[in-house]
């Protein structure tokens, strides 16, 4: 990533907050409506926000939705770009929709480069045989994120406790490939996951997604005119000097998973409303059927790579247009909330 660019990407996206050291959280610290932010133990300047929702009755298991920064982002980013207006305070953002919806919402940082701690990035595969190291820094140092993951997990569910049944992720570019890769190396924790503008890389660059538990739901959300993460396979990016090798493609990656998850071949297609009649920008769900666990795809026709409603962290001739036709925060919660884990689902 260029200077200049991550200067840009700083400015529009502003500072995580962290940097200093927090104390390790218990689930004495645990209250319905709280905002904490924790350590992950065993992970240096790796920290977590936890949003706990202020329906929680201090007692019952909580669904948990783990939310993942972009390449370059940070915890704070990771919010932000889900707001329409980049205002963390407005109650649209997928933190204020999920919480009120119950879930606790779990904001990671990835790991960060020198001297900018906070330009963060996750190894989400990639990186030999002509792919894509995706994205940068933490997949070039080979940084072992499924055990930050496993470790995450835990320190979450020693704040508060977990249902083991609903829990979830998202993230945008290379937070939605490790979605991905995280529903592919434990498909015994996730229930589901709604991978926004990034797509398998870890499968595609010859990861091994386990055939063992139930199986995991999927809602890939990816715009056509995506010009950092392409709809195609390509090696194509937004960003000078990360066109290393080839990313993954939409279509593979969801037929990866039409077969992991014993999807029939033939999706139904369904035209999303047209919120923003005449912008270029049109939406549709294709869903396959006779899954173990839904598979689906939200094809955004004309969008960029940028969360749906949400922030344009960046000028569209960078990141391609947001499309506003539809409520991305709502859309997403609303499909974790109808799948929880199917106990014993085959895979």
């Amino acid at each position: 990533m260029g200077f200049r660019l991550i200067l840009l990407v700083l400015l529009a996206l502003g500072p995580a907050g962290c940097g200093f050291q927090l104390a390790e959280c218990d689930a004495g610290d645990a209250r319905p409506g709280a905002r904490l932010s924790c350590p992950v133990p065993g992970h240096t300047d790796r920290a977590f926000d936890l949003h706990v929702p202020a329906s929680w009755d201090g007692a019952s298991p909580l669904p948990v939705l783990y939310a993942f920064h972009g390449g370059g982002g940070n915890r704070a980013a990771a919010a932000r770009v889900t707001c329409p207006d980049g205002d963390r305070g407005n109650p649209a953002c997928l933190v204020p929709v999920a919480t009120a919806a119950g879930f606790a919402v779990v904001l990671p940082d990835g790991t960060g480069s020198r001297p900018l701690r906070n330009i963060r990035t996750w190894n989400a595969g990639g990186g030999r045989d002509g792919w894509n190291c995706a994205s940068g820094g933490a997949c070039r140092a080979g940084v072992d994120d499924l055990r930050y993951l496993d470790d995450l997990h835990a320190a979450v569910g020693r704040v508060i406790p977990i249902d083991p049944a609903r829990v979830h992720a998202t993230g945008i570019s290379n937070g939605g490939a490790l979605s991905h890769r995280w529903a592919c190396e434990r498909p015994d924790v996730l229930a589901a996951i709604a991978p926004v503008g990034g797509a398998n890389q870890f499968e595609a660059a010859g990861g091994t997604c386990l055939a063992t538990g139930a199986a995991v739901a999927v809602l890939h959300v990816h715009g056509t005119a995506d010009p950092c993460w392409r709809y195609e396979a390509s090696s194509d990016s937004c960003i000078a000097g990360e066109n290393e090798g080839v990313k993954a493609g939409v279509d593979e990656t969801l037929e990866a998973w039409r077969l992991r998850n014993g999807c029939g071949p033939d999706p139904a297609a369904t035209a999303l409303p047209d919120g923003v009649p005449g912008d270029g920008i049109t939406a549709t769900l294709l869903a396959w059927p006779g899954c173990a666990a839904d598979v689906s795809l939200v094809r955004i026709d004309g969008g960029g790579h940028t969360w749906p409603g949400g922030y344009a962290y960046l000028g569209t001739d960078r990141i391609g247009p947001v499309c506003r036709d539809f409520d991305g925060n709502a859309f997403i919660v609303d499909f974790f909330r109808a799948h929880p884990k199917a106990a014993g689902g085959a895979r």
